[in-house]
């Protein structure tokens, strides 16, 4: 009976046993049947009691009708990325006293920290999931979406991508319908260089987006399918393509998706040599952004590397950049662009043995260790060039072999 799940609710909440809730109306036992819905009751019996509690009975019922849908509709504004609309809902449930109800509490804690991680709230973040790793007897759809939840921590908080494949992969989609975490397996797959993979899975998560009309989540993950196009070697520039999603974001008022497009043109623009192009986009990009974030420092990286990789710039105005991102990286704790910014110093000063020194004591540890697997074997082949060069061959083999190892068949071949 809902009416005794909300009496039994609102009376722990005031710290009342089931005598004080009871007394003059009716039997500390008669409350205990009614909480556990084991007996029939009055209309006159609820009302008293529920006065006692100092609550309108009907219209907490109502409230407990609508938690669930608030709730669906809470899951589908943060998937969808809704920014209005996922914090308008928060702070209805917030008003919601009875979210606190077992019936609620669960689906609520996961969604809140689905909520903290697409804001950023990293220590909220992994207060919560310290608290559910603490939870028994989860349901099929809950376990699922704390998989989920947990991939997408480890994809954008703790930068561990095989953690976070391995996770994604427990996921059940009988019971979990929520075709996104498709998305969440493309990113993963592409941050281990696994170009095939990355790409199916954004194509199913790309059907899901279209159904939903959801064009966020669609200019997102057709971006991420075209930088597994871009990689190909045959692909040849996809500019028009670039374009015609940047005309999208501005069509639709897209602020942070043109930003992160304007960020990758640039990158895509490095790699076919067109490093003016680059600046401009990366230039573009930053204006979009916030300074002290990490979004603005990696667009600022991209761009003092295609500056210097251009050469228009005096050295001097390209290495304060470089000076500025490196303090703002410190100041935020962005490791990751301390050591980039470190390395472009080292660069621009020409002090390639520092340069170096730098980057296999520092940097490419840093990356081994996090998993970002296409720096990782950029800077083992540019480490294998350096004692090549300098005929240290001890050096120079160590790195070979990391290389061939990553590039081993099983072919059977005479």
């Amino acid at each position: 009976m809902l009416e005794g799940k909300i009496i039994k609710f609102y009376r722990e909440l005031r710290n009342m046993t089931q005598k004080e809730l009871g007394d003059g109306i009716c039997s500390g036992t008669h409350v205990s049947k009614i909480e556990r819905g084991l007996t029939e009751v009055s209309d006159e019996t609820i009302h008293f009691l529920a006065n006692r509690l100092q609550i309108d009975i009907q219209n907490e019922m109502n409230l407990y009708r609508n938690v669930e849908l608030l709730l669906r509709k809470w899951e589908e504004a943060i998937i969808m990325k809704l920014d209005v609309k996922t914090e308008t809902i928060k702070k209805q449930l917030e008003q919601i006293p009875l979210l606190q109800i077992p019936d609620f509490y669960r689906t609520h804690t996961l969604l809140l920290t689905r909520y903290y991680i697409l804001t950023e709230q990293r220590k909220k973040t992994e207060t919560l999931l310290q608290e559910m790793e603490k939870w028994t007897e989860l349901s099929h759809r809950e376990q699922s979406m704390l998989l989920h939840i947990k991939g997408i921590y480890g994809l954008q908080m703790k930068h561990d991508y095989y953690e976070a494949i391995d996770l994604l992969k427990q996921v059940d989609p009988t019971y979990y319908n929520n075709p996104e975490y498709y998305y969440h397996m493309a990113v993963a797959y592409h941050s281990t260089n696994s170009r095939v993979l990355s790409y199916y899975y954004a194509s199913k998560a790309l059907s899901y987006f279209e159904k939903s009309h959801c064009y966020v989540r669609v200019i997102e993950t057709e971006m991420l399918m075209l930088i597994q196009i871009e990689q190909e070697p045959t692909s040849g520039p996809q500019n028009e393509k670039y374009q015609e999603l940047i005309e999208m974001c501005e069509n639709f008022g897209l602020e942070k998706q043109k930003a992160l497009l304007l960020h990758n043109f640039g990158y895509h623009s490095i790699l076919h040599g067109h490093f003016e192009d680059a600046c401009r986009h990366y230039k573009a990009s930053m204006q979009l952004k916030d300074p002290s974030t990490s979004n603005y420092l990696g667009s600022l990286e991209g761009y003092v590397n295609a500056a210097t990789l251009l050469g228009k710039e005096p050295v001097t105005t390209i290495l304060q950049l470089a000076q500025k991102g490196l303090k703002t990286a410190q100041e935020t704790g962005s490791t990751t662009f301390v050591h980039f910014f470190h390395m472009h110093i080292y660069r621009l000063k020409k002090q390639d043995d520092l340069y170096f020194h730098y980057l296999e004591t520092e940097l490419y540890p840093h990356l081994k260790k996090l998993g970002y697997v296409l720096p990782a074997e950029h800077y083992e082949i540019k480490l294998f060039d350096f004692y090549n060069r300098n005929e240290n061959l001890e050096k120079a083999n160590m790195y070979a072999k990391y290389i061939a190892d990553k590039n081993r068949r099983s072919n059977q071949f005479v």
